[in-house]
């Protein structure tokens, strides 16, 4: 798990490049990676997502991926 101080860093990650509302992930198997799932209109208003999720592997020294999802997508879980 992350630190308060991770959390809050990449939810202002994620506040700065446009993205207003909860962070989620998908449940992982593997403790080095994180992939951050949003809907199809938050990921459409979010800016330079590439950048982001360099920005926010740095914070937490894991590989990251931010996706968009839809309807048929797996159940996601609140970052933490």
């Amino acid at each position: 798990m992350f630190n308060v101080g991770q959390r809050t860093a990449v939810e202002g990650a994620f506040a700065l490049a446009g993205y207003e509302g909860a962070i989620r992930t998908l449940p992982v198997t593997s403790e080095d990676e994180r992939i951050f799932v949003l809907g199809r209109d938050d990921w459409g208003r979010l800016r330079d997502i590439r950048t982001l999720e360099q920005i926010v592997g740095q914070l937490l020294g894991r590989k990251v991926a931010i996706i968009d999802v839809g309807p048929d997508s797996p159940a996601s879980v609140p970052f933490t």
